[in-house]
């Protein structure tokens, strides 16, 4: 009986995988780089120059690490794509940026859904400063930094999020943003809304790093804002 309940509940769990995907929050950290001002709505495209840093659980070539640079591929959509198929083909994964980032969910997905074992994701890391925007949250301590938007925290602030592959992801702000003295009187500290980076972290069935592969997917919500350096 106790082996047929435990399978009965891996089965769940592996199940369940496949039409949800439990997200944990973490503390957000970092340092507090300053600028002179925000502006809400940006769009897939406005986040063109973004880098999405990839670190691999297993890669068909051995690789353990790698970057891709987001770019513009229609007025309002951004995309950013890792990794080669063997013997020359497309991309291993991809990161879609469409539309208005205030309202439309991201997609991250594995691009091998028949070769799934070509590679396994364990952490991506979306860096948007070199693209002069930053990912807006819903402020932490209820108030939001002057000229940013209202701001949507990972996955709607859920503790679940669609998708396939991974059964649990980990979402982590980092390097939370403020304006600088000479803008606002004798300068604002950050508050808890603003951030340079994003920080995924993936677990298979069995709680490890990894569990996104060649057929996993992901869609999240988060909101972006322009800045001047």
């Amino acid at each position: 009986m106790k082996t047929f309940l435990f399978a009965t509940m891996c089965f769940a769990l592996q199940n369940m995988a496949l039409a949800q995907i439990n997200v944990i929050g973490l503390p957000d950290t970092g340092n507090s780089p300053a600028v002179t001002q925000f502006f809400p709505n940006v769009t897939g495209a406005g986040t063109a120059g973004a880098v999405v840093h990839v670190w691999y659980v297993s890669h068909h070539s051995g690789l353990a690490y790698e970057s891709a640079v987001v770019v513009p591929v229609s007025a309002v959509d951004g995309l950013a794509e890792g990794g080669q198929i063997p013997g020359g083909g497309g991309p291993l994964w991809r990161l879609k940026i469409r539309g208005n980032t205030s309202v439309t969910p991201w997609v991250f997905e594995g691009c091998t859904p028949l070769a799934p074992g070509l590679f396994e994701i364990a952490r991506v890391e979306i860096s948007l400063p070199s693209s002069q925007t930053a990912f807006d949250r819903v402020s932490l301590l209820g108030s939001n930094t002057a000229g940013s938007g209202p701001g949507t925290t990972f996955a709607n602030g859920a503790v679940m999020t669609t998708g396939t592959g991974p059964m649990m992801v980990t979402y982590r702000y980092v390097n939370p943003m403020k304006l600088l003295p000479t803008v606002i009187g004798g300068g604002t500290p950050p508050m808890g809304d603003v951030f340079e980076k994003l920080d995924l972290n993936f677990f298979n069935t069995a709680f490890a790093p990894g569990g996104f592969d060649g057929h996993s997917r992901i869609k999240f919500s988060v909101d972006t804002d322009r800045f001047v350096p």
